[in-house]
C-alpha cells in the first residue's frame, strides 16, 4: 500500500514539475514571422497602435505574438510556428469580469490557497477555424465574436508557506482548468 502511494506521488511530482512556465520572449521584425502570420497581421486595422513583434520559446513549444493596441485595449495575438492563429487576448481587470465568473474564480482561490492576490488578467479567445482568422479577430476587436472567453490569470498565491507566482487559466463559466508555476526568469515579460 505504501509503495503505491509513493509511486503516485513521485508521479505526480513528475507531473508538477513539467508544468513550470519557462518562457523566453524576444522582440524581432515582422519579417521574421511566419509567412501565413504576417499576412494575417497586415490584416489588422490600421488604427492599431503600439503594435510589437515576438518570438516566444516555452521548453519545447515555439510561438510568435504580436502585440500591439486598439481602442485603448492591450490585445496580444498569438501564432504557431507555423504561423497559425492560436488564440487573441485582451488585458482587462478583474473587477470588469462578470459577477458570477469572478466569484466562482475567488471561490477557487480561497478555497484552494490560504492567500492569494490577482497580478494579471485576460480575456483568452481561442480561435476556431471554422470562420478566417481576419474575420475572427474583427469579431474579437469590434466586441462582437459571440465567443466566450477563457480567463488567463497570474496570481501570486501561498504554497507550503512559500508565495509562488502561476498562471492560472479558468473557462468562461469561471471553472478551473489548469496552472503553471512561473519561473521567475520569464516573468518580467508577462505583465503585458
Amino acid at each position: 500500500m505504501r509503495l503505491n502511494v509513493l509511486l503516485i506521488l513521485l508521479c505526480f511530482g513528475q507531473f508538477a514539475l513539467g508544468q513550470t512556465k519557462n518562457e523566453k520572449e524576444e522582440r524581432i521584425k515582422l519579417s521574421e514571422f511566419p509567412l501565413a502570420a504576417q499576412k494575417i497581421v497586415e490584416t489588422l486595422p490600421k488604427n492599431c497602435k503600439r503594435v510589437n513583434f515576438y518570438k516566444e520559446t516555452d521548453g519545447q513549444k515555439q510561438s510568435f505574438e504580436a502585440k500591439f493596441k486598439h481602442k485603448g485595449k492591450r490585445y496580444s495575438l498569438e501564432f504557431s510556428k507555423e504561423g497559425i492563429v492560436e488564440d487573441l487576448e485582451v488585458l482587462t481587470k478583474f473587477k470588469a469580469v462578470k459577477t458570477n465568473v469572478k466569484t466562482e474564480i475567488t471561490d477557487y482561490f480561497k478555497s484552494t490557497y490560504s492567500k492569494h492576490k490577482v497580478i494579471k488578467v485576460q480575456k483568452q479567445y481561442v480561435y476556431n477555424s471554422n470562420i478566417e482568422a481576419s474575420q475572427f479577430i474583427a469579431n474579437v476587436l469590434s466586441q462582437n465574436s459571440g465567443i466566450a472567453p477563457n480567463f488567463e490569470i497570474i496570481a501570486e498565491v501561498k504554497v507550503e508557506k512559500q508565495r509562488v507566482l502561476r498562471e492560472f487559466e479558468f473557462d468562461d463559466k469561471g471553472t478551473f482548468i489548469s496552472f503553471r508555476t512561473i519561473n521567475s526568469t520569464s516573468y518580467e515579460h508577462v505583465l503585458y
